[in-house]
């Protein structure tokens, strides 16, 4: 507690307005798929939320470079405020006395757009007002905080959206303004107008922004080495979903009941308490290591656990490869993102920070593909995939370091 006390405000709040958006989102976000399909049909809903993440990932890009020509806070109160209009909508046209899914959808819609649009602004705040030095510990504080806030929003959400879906909502519009407030009121601007591009604000400026990043060989790699850390961590949400679903040994635990989707459930539980356990003491164990050895060594476990995690089939081995993997994920997390840090223009920094997100559907996608092919390659064939895009991830940021430190010397 004393080490968070010591950072700047605008670290501390930006913290807190991360555990309030993320636990909302959380509480509502997984549960308004089923709500779609029940208005509109699998088929449509399908279609809605492959738009949702297209406008999602064009926010997040124009976001990315008006933080580099509006400033950090302009953008933030713009993409929060849109979050807490589209929550607020949502809320009103699901009322007791009148609901309305269509105008629900445009709600959510203009929510998550919002939120893609304030991110990379988000970003590129905590960038500017940390250092080398204290950056690992911020990330790895924020990790943690995400963990305990997508696990309150997920128990609310699965509480209470079926039987009280209204006040629900209006928790969450609340909430949203409450984040709109601590920027507008309390966060303080952190990219002085001296530093700032001197560029439009159309669609071509916006090209023109990132054909910088995309001359940035350095970064290029890093982001390569992103992509496939992305398939190795979206790995529950894909082919060992599929494999579990299809392969696991049902068995009974303490007098319940685990097949499948419960196992991938029970790998989330362990995921999730564990990190907000025991991410302090591992950040403290594993400060010393440099922020290359500690990325090596943990997307080596995290990648090598989910490839056997391909080939099991039963409950004690896949519970015991799952804490190991968990220890890696530790590891691995805020050295990353404080090397993603490092390897940003500091000029450019929106701008650095929209590219990275838009990297990670792509990541998305080769996850999504070995589910596919796997038909072909059967599990063995996943698992060696995996460990390819593993060895790929550490090859890449090898790369990149290796760019970064020649750079140090010249």
């Amino acid at each position: 507690m004393s080490d968070f006390l010591k950072l700047d405000r605008n670290i501390q709040l930006r913290m807190v307005i991360m555990f309030i958006t993320i636990a909302i989102g959380s509480s509502v976000g997984p549960n308004m798929t089923i709500y779609y399909v029940s208005y509109f049909g699998a088929g449509i809903t399908g279609m809605l939320l492959v738009f949702v993440q297209i406008a999602g990932f064009i926010a997040g890009l124009y976001g990315g470079h008006l933080a580099d020509v509006w400033g950090r806070k302009r953008v933030m109160l713009s993409g929060i405020g849109s979050m807490a209009i589209g929550y607020t909508i949502a809320a009103a046209m699901n009322s007791p006395i009148y609901i309305n899914p269509y105008v629900t959808f445009f709600g959510f819609l203009l929510a998550t757009v919002g939120m893609s649009f304030a991110s990379p602004a988000e970003e590129a705040m905590m960038i500017d007002v940390s250092t080398l030095q204290n950056r690992k510990f911020i990330y790895a504080m924020m990790y943690w905080v995400v963990n305990l806030s997508v696990m309150i929003g997920a128990a609310l959400g699965g509480w209470f959206f079926k039987t009280a879906r209204f006040e629900l909502l209006i928790g969450t519009a609340v909430g949203a303004i409450i984040s709109l407030l601590i920027v507008l009121i309390w966060i303080t601007e952190t990219f002085q107008k001296k530093e700032r591009q001197n560029k439009g604000q159309s669609v071509w400026d916006v090209l023109k922004s990132y054909r910088t990043v995309f001359s940035d060989k350095r970064y290029l790699r890093f982001m390569i080495a992103g992509i496939g850390a992305t398939v190795i961590f979206s790995s529950p949400d894909y082919y060992l979903a599929a494999h579990l679903a299809q392969t696991f040994h049902s068995v009974t635990v303490l007098g319940i009941p685990i097949f499948g989707q419960r196992m991938l459930s029970v790998i989330t539980i362990v995921n999730t308490f564990m990190i907000v356990l025991l991410m302090g003491t591992m950040t403290k164990l594993f400060a010393k290591w440099s922020n290359l050895k500690a990325n090596f060594v943990g997307i080596a476990i995290q990648g090598g656990s989910f490839a056997l995690m391909f080939l099991l089939t039963d409950f004690w081995p896949l519970l015991i490869v799952a804490i190991i993997l968990t220890m890696g994920e530790m590891i691995v997390t805020p050295a990353n993102q404080s090397l993603r840090a490092e390897m940003m223009n500091p000029n450019k920094i929106g701008a650095y920070s929209g590219f990275s997100a838009a990297t990670r559907p792509v990541g998305y996608i080769l996850s999504s593909g070995i589910v596919s092919i796997s038909v072909f390659i059967g599990n063995i064939g996943a698992a060696v995939l995996l460990l390819v895009a593993t060895a790929v991830s550490m090859w890449f940021t090898y790369l990149a370091v290796v760019m970064l430190r020649e750079n140090r010397t010249m």
